[in-house]
């Protein structure tokens, strides 16, 4: 056999480190790459795919994943009533709504709003599933949505001034920019990868830093005079991709968060309500189930899906344009811009 020279020996071992490093450099900017593109994947339950023009600039952090949500403003008061009662007494809902489609002409609202005869109750979406926020919040992070949030705030003040019953309505558990920046808080399918739901990530109804980012924004709108908080979709998406472990069913779960909510804010003057829920929840007089897109035929349906209610005609509120009379009887909301209604 013939032997190599020590020479031939010291080039080859010289020539490895070399492939090494090149091997080495290779897989790092490979790591890099997918961080970089990571921003730009965009799940969704029939896979993934890149979107480079999608908008990445996300909210600065409040807290890294897996963090509690930081604590509500201090600026933020809640008038408290008497401790010692648990239930607030049920208020007629009549009058209007202000959905996200609307504020995109929030000229036209404020007319509106101007030529309505006396004060009334008006809802205003304020928060969208992807996590956006349609007036000015001062949550650390929180990104503001693509409208003229000045008019909107304008539109809170008139309303406020006016002497308007005021209720808020939110996404809850969508809000993609809250769960890339709070993984952990995300809800997951096989893999890691956030699951998607109506365009946007979903927040695990069940995680204490979720709840607490909850009771915050409560907390803020109350502070610019909403006497009524709506928890919009507060569901668990019933998704079989969705990988979640828990001795606890995905409605005790969101129930189990209803009952939080409504124990913290029990002895104050805000009134907690929850929109287009699954049954099962706590509700006590005083709060609210919001209904959306329910056809004057769905009605009856809608009102036994609810039968375990106090008070069904007193505490479901429907939100509809429609003339049919078989929404007589119960609380309406309708649209304040009946021609933007689609």
């Amino acid at each position: 056999m013939r032997s190599i020279s020590y020479r031939a020996r010291q080039r080859l071992g010289t020539g490895l480190k070399v492939l090494l490093i090149l091997a080495a450099v290779v897989l790092l900017l490979v790591l890099i790459a997918i961080v970089y593109l990571g921003r730009y994947v965009v799940y969704t339950p029939d896979g993934a795919y890149l979107d480079f023009g999608r908008n990445t600039a996300l909210p600065a952090a409040t807290g890294g994943a897996g963090h509690a949500a930081p604590a509500p403003p201090e600026s933020v008061e809640i008038e408290y009533a008497d401790p010692n009662v648990s239930q607030q007494t049920a208020e007629r809902i009549d009058g209007y709504y202000i959905d996200l489609s609307m504020l995109s002409d929030p000229d036209a609202v404020l007319q509106a709003i101007q030529e309505l005869d006396g004060p009334c109750t008006v809802m205003i979406d304020l928060k969208a599933g992807n996590g956006s926020y349609y007036y000015s919040t001062q949550i650390d992070g929180a990104p503001l949505a693509d409208v003229d949030v000045a008019k909107v705030d304008k539109i809170l003040s008139t309303l406020k001034n006016r002497g308007f019953t005021m209720v808020a309505r939110v996404k809850t558990f969508q809000d993609t920019a809250f769960a890339l920046e709070h993984l952990r808080c995300g809800l997951a399918i096989s893999g890691g990868a956030l699951w998607v739901g109506d365009g946007c990530y979903w927040l695990d109804p069940g995680d204490e830093t979720v709840v607490a980012y909850l009771k915050q924004i409560a907390r803020e709108l109350a502070g610019k005079g909403f006497k009524e908080i709506v928890f919009d979709d507060f569901y668990f998406p019933e998704s079989g991709q969705i990988v979640y472990e828990s001795e606890k069913s995905r409605t005790q779960l969101t129930a189990d968060t209803a009952t939080e909510l409504l124990n913290f804010f029990a002895s104050s003057n805000v009134t907690i309500s929850f929109g287009n829920p699954t049954e099962g929840f706590p509700l006590p007089e005083g709060s609210h189930f919001y209904i959306s897109d329910v056809a004057g035929s769905g009605v009856n349906h809608t009102v036994k899906r609810f039968a375990e209610l106090t008070d069904p005609s007193a505490q479901l509120v429907f939100l509809t344009g429609s003339k049919d009379n078989r929404f007589d009887g119960y609380q309406l909301l309708r649209p304040i811009l009946a021609q933007l209604v689609g």
